[in-house]
């Protein structure tokens, strides 16, 4: 699919498909065919990268320039709201007349800059602002992310150390860790990818004019700044994993202990109960009409005794 904006009459104006690609300040392909992508090529002139070149990790094959364009490859995350966040590639593609964007998913980030475009038709002045202002907004995306994340940590926190130990309880807190720990690692790894084609970006005659240069500082500054975040977050969360397991740890040592008790409240009345079930011709106990309550006194008091001289030492 292609997607063109440009700006007429001062609005921001979206274009669906093939038509006057040459005067578009940004072209979004998303799942783009062979055929759409040797379209934008010819309107454009400049090499659009194919799904298999985007995912090399070689930084040579994800930040390079050539003839005056310059393709800039990073990791962004999706579906950080559902069960399992995922990452997908997205390539920034930027010439003298344009910005194209390569992508095989749909990042949130996307949808949101491309209603803010439409109600700021600033942003398409050129390709450079569009380049930075959606840099920026896929920042400020993860910034989200992290912040619910952290929230989320949070009340894991709360709830681990003050809340229910049952085991179903703290079966669905690993589940729910689990998933906070997988969306910030994955948010520092697209932020590490952002960081580089920021760094690479800084570096571009085609940027360095001086509010784009300005933004691009502040964009990279908040790409360090959330790193740190992230991987404070990261730390939160492998305290909580060694807390959560200490707990289980502690609740599978009660377990053993209680069948541990069990078992040895029971040795002393085995032994009594085998002493008498060995058959020796001479036994006088047996021939008592007393002989049998005392044999289950003795069972009953051994366990007692072994009971009380636990509890006194405090082993339950």
């Amino acid at each position: 699919m292609i997607r063109s904006y440009r700006i007429e009459a001062h609005a921001c104006r979206l274009v669906e498909g093939e038509a006057d690609l040459e005067t578009a300040v940004w072209i979004d392909l998303l799942h783009p065919t062979p055929d759409e992508d040797r379209t934008v090529e010819d309107a454009t002139g400049a090499q659009i990268p194919t799904r298999e070149e985007m995912v090399e990790i070689e930084p040579s094959s994800r930040l390079y320039s050539d003839e005056g364009v310059s393709v800039m490859t990073a990791p962004v995350m999706v579906r950080s709201t559902g069960d399992y966040p995922q990452m997908t590639e997205v390539s920034f593609v930027l010439t003298r007349r344009q910005l194209i964007t390569v992508r095989y998913d749909e990042p949130v980030s996307f949808e949101n800059f491309a209603n803010a475009v439409m109600q700021a038709p600033r942003i398409c002045t050129g390709p450079g602002t569009v380049f930075v202002s959606l840099l920026d907004a896929i920042v400020d995306r993860i910034a989200d992310t992290l912040e619910a994340a952290d929230r989320e940590l949070d009340a894991l926190g709360r709830d681990t150390f003050t809340g229910e130990r049952q085991s179903g309880e703290l079966h669905k807190r690993m589940q729910r860790l689990g998933r906070a720990g997988e969306v910030v690692s994955k948010a520092r790894m697209s932020l590490v990818g952002l960081s580089r084609v920021v760094a690479h970006a800084r570096g571009l005659d085609a940027l360095r004019r001086h509010d784009t240069s300005d933004n691009l500082r502040l964009v990279q500054r908040d790409v360090e700044t959330l790193i740190e975040h992230a991987a404070s977050l990261a730390g939160k969360s492998t305290f909580l994993l060694d807390a959560l397991l200490g707990m289980i740890s502690i609740e599978q040592n009660a377990i053993i202990k209680t069948f541990s008790v069990v078992a040895v409240l029971f040795l002393p009345p085995t032994l009594i109960a085998s002493i008498y079930g060995m058959n020796f011709a001479f036994m006088p106990e047996l021939d008592w009409r007393i002989g049998y309550p005392l044999a289950l006194l003795a069972m009953i008091g051994s366990m007692g005794g072994t009971y009380a001289f636990f509890k006194r030492k405090g082993w339950i």
